[in-house]
């Protein structure tokens, strides 16, 4: 067990698959450790991970997008990041993203079967209780629109995905920018430093920097 101050990490190996258990108060300063013990292990070869936060008591406003990152990452390396919570700290903070991120109430929701099993399965627990029987027809036909609504919302989370890629680039093009005008700004001031020193020119302005 990793223990901080605040918060709580037990790592554990179950086949091929990372499980992370959190729990306490997530806060900022500690992302950054976190994000490196994944790195790390994707260096490893880990490419399958799941992520239990229902022990999270708080949470502050750098974890999430800590996240989205891993979660880029790993998609990129062709690898998947599940998330485990169903408590209100943890929903508050991942609301905006469910369209991205894989979420499950507990551990057995991740083994509950396939689409068709779980139809099945709501369907005879409905009849036992009602009566009332739905034809294969009509299930089909609900299958369908099920079917239709996934595959919508996959082209959806493709599309969100694809946008985050388009703005990370753009901030690594705007950063590389920044770094090249800096340069070229002190490289033209110490051209003009001579200059400056026989007062044919006055000083030139400092540059800001962060």
């Amino acid at each position: 067990m990793i223990r901080s101050e605040a918060l709580d990490i037990v790592l554990e190996s179950r086949g091929s698959v990372i499980w992370f258990f959190l729990s306490g108060h997530f806060n900022n300063e500690q992302a950054p450790s976190i994000r490196e013990k994944f790195i790390g292990l994707m260096g490893d070869g880990c490419r399958s991970f799941v992520i239990d936060l229902e022990k999270v008591t708080s949470v502050e406003d750098a974890v999430v997008p800590m996240f989205l990152n891993l979660l880029n990452t790993l998609k990129g390396k062709g690898g998947e990041l599940k998330l485990i919570f169903k408590n209100d700290v943890m929903y508050r903070a991942f609301l905006p993203y469910f369209n991205l991120f894989p979420i499950y109430t507990d551990a057995d929701a991740l083994t509950s079967g396939t689409l068709f099993g779980l139809l099945k399965k709501r369907s005879q627990t409905l009849a036992k209780k009602t009566g009332f029987r739905i034809s294969r027809t009509v299930a089909f036909s609900m299958l369908i629109v099920l079917c239709g609504w996934f595959m919508t919302l996959l082209y959806i989370i493709n599309m969100q995905n694809e946008r985050l890629r388009q703005q990370q680039v753009e901030l690594h093009e705007l950063g590389l920018w920044k770094v090249t005008t800096e340069i070229e700004v002190e490289n033209l001031r110490e051209r003009l430093r001579p200059l400056e020193q026989l007062g044919i020119v006055k000083d030139a302005p400092q540059s800001k920097r962060n």
